[in-house]
């Protein structure tokens, strides 16, 4: 059966007359080779097609179906029919010419991609990418029209679909040539799933994704390049964003999954019906993943309707304007940021903060974010909507001492028959993700919830992306690692790799001063404020933080440093554990960790290194 990302189900349900009959065909009469779209607007004009079909080999296909009944068709040419109505004679656009409109449209696109192209011989230059137009004139019949030669002139038989088209005893093989007809060209090879991605990207701008280094002011959101189109929800992804539907939603992934950019997909929907004064409300726990988030909102158009804040920085907005309490200035501590999220629940648990003030409430990392704060913000969503949606993954929780043992259930989160899981990664190479997963030992161990509003641990599955293999380095004295990592820095920089592209990730901020002051010392420019994490936002800088500073982003190049300097106590070893496969999953291409001396920790990794590299030769 073909796939429908918007959901067979429901775009079938919705659709009227030929419309509703031509769907109910594509999904009886298509394999799963075929993706199909139902009236989605398409590269961003707002302009509708009836359907768009997209298939590997095939190509790409567009058909507007109309309802007309042959006697109501007064005249016709090839751009316009004329139509007896009861109002009288209207005219209105052929549907082969709306449709033929759109596809041209999409194809002078498509062919500024080189990817796109035949790279050599005959049809150099032209696209790789079949494509055609057709319409679907389900009110008429074929006995209606045998022999017409003037409806033919103007409703090209192999490019029409007539209502015995559409019927249930076609045989689909029957059915595929019909569409098949419609098409310019065939070619033997079909697209890659990268080729493949450029179409949909294109043809859907908001499943773009966009690397994090393209998020900054640094860069020209007016300029469309080849990686912003290439970086698009894959199919499931897309199926789950468009389907999120009403209510309480979860989803469930691990790190790399596209649980962020669903979050920012439904943002961009619900902000187009939200309230002036009931906003939509996103909460993370890290302050870069909100500026982040902000940042591809913002780049999408979003304005004021979307409000994104850390837990905490909301929390002191609630103290501030409902007076719940001081909020102290200057360098504040823990202690200081759980008393600000205390003083904000009990305000919202004891109505002293006005419930409901949100027309939608988004959560990202969920798992970060206690008990109590969760369920205190749950109650700021509009009962009226009940538009929740939590993003979670018990993996990352690096904020957790153990793992928690609740059901959504009690915290007011309606989980139960509305989860949904992401279990790929596309974050990390299959190295990294495979050395991630090595270190983190039985962390990662899937489990079974012991019931349905509680959650599973999801074990990541690679993407299949390969990269180069994670190298230890290992060095006698903390002036030695500084400078091999400033000429790991240098050596990627001259490989083509722009400073905004590598972090160094340390443990502890101490970590990290000898390795600054190397890096500035070798001219590359650097930022690391100490106990807070934020990125520059002059641009072109190699980026310095801690593990869990890093949580939410990521950067091609990673190096982990001061391995051996990291608390190996038993009674913190899941702990650091955990963190540490968190900050390797930063990494989307190459990764270096280095130490000097030796330790449990340095030694764990060494061995699972040895297995990584076992296991790719």
């Amino acid at each position: 059966m073909a796939i429908f990302p918007q959901g067979k189900t429901k775009v079938i349900e919705r659709a009227r007359g030929g419309e509703k009959r031509l769907l109910e065909a594509l999904a009886r009469k298509l394999e799963d080779d075929y993706t199909v779209w139902h009236n989605i607007p398409i590269m961003g004009s707002g302009r509708e097609p009836d359907v768009v079909l997209l298939h590997p080999s095939r190509g790409l296909l567009v058909l507007e179906v109309k309802d007309w009944k042959r006697g109501t068709i007064a005249d016709a040419n090839p751009m316009q029919v004329l139509l007896q109505t009861e109002a009288g004679l209207v005219s209105t656009d052929h549907p082969l010419a709306q449709a033929r409109g759109y596809v041209l449209d999409l194809t002078h696109q498509l062919q500024k991609f080189p990817e796109l192209l035949h790279p050599e011989g005959r049809y150099r230059g032209k696209l790789l990418l079949p494509w055609g137009w057709g319409a679907v004139m389900n009110g008429v019949r074929r006995k209606e029209v045998e022999g017409d030669a003037s409806f033919a002139t103007v409703f090209e038989p192999h490019k029409v679909l007539l209502w015995d088209d559409l019927a249930d005893d076609v045989e689909p093989m029957v059915f595929q040539e019909r569409l098949w007809g419609m098409f310019n060209v065939q070619w033997q090879h079909p697209l890659s799933l990268p080729q493949m991605n450029i179409v949909r990207g294109l043809l859907f701008p908001e499943l773009r994704i966009g690397s994090q280094q393209a998020l900054w002011p640094e860069s020209s959101p007016a300029r469309l390049v080849v990686q912003d189109v290439l970086q698009v929800m894959d199919l499931h992804q897309e199926a789950i964003a468009r389907n999120l539907g009403e209510g309480h939603r979860v989803i469930h992934g691990p790190a790399g999954s596209g649980k962020t950019m669903i979050l920012v997909f439904r943002a961009v929907q619900l902000a187009a019906a939200a309230r002036p004064d009931k906003p939509i409300l996103v909460l993370c726990f890290n302050r870069d993943l909100a500026t982040r988030i902000g940042t591809m909102l913002r780049l999408k158009g979003v304005g004021r309707a979307v409000q994104v804040s850390t837990f905490h920085g909301w929390a002191m907005d609630l103290i501030r304007t409902y007076q719940l309490g001081p909020v102290r200035t200057g360098k504040l501590t823990g202690e200081d940021y759980d008393a600000f999220a205390r003083l904000a629940c009990e305000g919202i648990t004891a109505s002293r903060v006005p419930k409901g003030q949100y027309t939608a409430l988004l959560i990202d990392e969920a798992h970060d974010l206690a008990d109590e704060w969760l369920a205190a913000a749950v109650q700021m969503v509009d009962p009226a909507t009940k538009s929740l949606l939590v993003l979670y993954d018990d993996a990352q929780s690096i904020y957790q001492k153990k793992r928690r043992k609740f059901n959504f259930a009690s915290l007011g989160i309606e989980a139960k028959g509305r989860t949904d899981i992401l279990r790929v990664n596309y974050r990390n190479t299959t190295e990294v993700l495979a050395l991630a997963m090595e270190c983190a030992e039985g962390i990662l161990r899937e489990g079974r919830p012991r019931a349905e509003e509680e959650l599973p641990l999801v074990v990541p599955q690679s993407a299949g992306r390969s990269g180069p293999v994670p190298v230890f380095l290992r060095f006698d004295s903390g002036r030695q690692e500084a400078a091999a990592v400033a000429r790991q820095v240098a050596e990627w920089l001259a490989q083509g790799r722009k400073p905004q592209d590598i972090a160094v990730l340390a443990r502890y901020w101490k970590s990290l001063e000898g390795i600054r002051a190397a890096l500035e010392t070798a001219g590359v420019p650097c930022t690391a404020p100490k106990g807070e994490w934020r990125r520059d936002t002059d641009g072109a800088v190699v980026t310095l933080g801690t593990f869990h500073g890093s949580k939410g982003l990521e950067f091609p190049c990673v190096m982990l440093v001061g391995l051996d300097r990291i608390d190996e106590s038993e009674a913190n070893r899941v702990e650091e554990l955990r963190l540490l496969y968190v900050a390797m999953t930063r990494a989307t291409h190459g990764i270096v960790l280095t130490a000097f001396g030796s330790s449990r920790l340095t030694r764990h990794v060494e061995q699972a290194l040895e297995r990584v590299r076992a296991a790719c030769h």
